[in-house]
């Protein structure tokens, strides 16, 4: 696990735990990352998603979160888990 701190605007900095992803997991992640950016129904839903697989939050702790903060929360988890990985 790794701590990973979500800023933006119009919200006080928060930290968030982010998984080791299988690449199983990582590649349901970019499904959803894929859809928040090119599916004309929302971002909300696969945001959500990105969190739910990425992180231990349950549904109450992510529904204290404002949509800016799941927002931005999804596209810091996108940013972690896709980093590019260093060849040995």
């Amino acid at each position: 696990m790794m701590k990973v701190k979500v800023k933006g605007e119009g919200f006080k900095p928060f930290e968030i735990e982010v998984k080791d992803c299988t690449l199983d997991e990582r590649e349901e992640l970019n499904v959803f990352l894929y859809k928040m950016f090119n599916d004309k129904t929302g971002i909300f839903g696969p945001s959500i998603n990105v969190i739910r697989l990425a992180t231990n939050m349950n549904d109450d702790q992510i529904n204290e979160l404002s949509n800016e903060q799941i927002f931005q929360a999804a596209i810091e988890i996108s940013n972690i888990i896709n980093k590019k990985k260093l060849m040995k």
